[in-house]
């Protein structure tokens, strides 16, 4: 029944999103063998400097244990030890994270995902992983992302520049991530996301 509801709302979401929502598959995929942070690259126009996040909001977010806390903010820490883990019961399926972005050139050409909880070989298998995202920008459907089952860095490049505005003036936009399908986890139905990096510089 699950797996029948999943594929429903899967369907559901793609016909919503509307006929210019183009489905895509990662360009490339980094797999991970020992998590770490990310290496910042040399000078100011390091990948994240072109669009500074300025606030980042979740629909629901696990609960903290212990020392491990799973808010949305770990989603841009630099560190693929923390993650964001939705916090409603099931799979997560509708869970949404906002990105609230500085647009430095008015160009966004892709992003980067780091998918589930890649703290470890085993917190990577026993949670459910994102099998399928629908991207927003400004709260319009743009694309259906197509995540693969491996622990690692997921490029997806659109192969264009989005021009948020319409020219190159500097201005603030939304990114919104949704979940529409999973890879059920061995242990829990835990959905997370370890790391999400803006591409755009041009």
């Amino acid at each position: 029944m699950k797996k029948i509801l999943l594929s429903f709302a899967l369907t559901a979401a793609v016909m919503t999103a509307g006929a210019q929502v183009k489905e895509l598959e990662p360009d490339d995929v980094f797999e991970l063998t020992e998590p770490e942070a990310v290496n910042p690259e040399d000078g100011d126009d390091g990948p994240q400097d072109c669009f500074p996040v300025t606030n980042i909001k979740a629909t629901s977010r696990l609960a903290s244990q212990g020392a491990n806390n799973y808010n949305e903010k770990n989603l841009y820490d630099e560190d693929f030890k923390t993650s964001w883990v939705e916090g409603v019961k099931g799979y997560g399926i509708g869970e949404k994270i906002t990105f609230t972005l500085e647009d430095v050139t008015a160009g966004f050409m892709g992003i980067n995902i780091v998918n589930v909880y890649s703290k470890s070989q085993t917190a990577w298998k026993n949670n459910s992983r994102v099998k399928t995202l629908k991207l927003s920008v400004d709260g319009e459907p743009k694309f259906i992302l197509n995540l693969k089952d491996q622990m690692g860095t997921q490029y997806f490049d659109w192969a264009e520049v989005i021009n948020v505005d319409g020219d190159e003036m500097t201005r603030t936009f939304t990114v919104t991530l949704e979940i529409l399908d999973v890879y059920k986890g061995d242990k829990y139905d835990d959905t997370a996301i370890s790391e999400v990096l803006f591409l755009g510089c041009y």
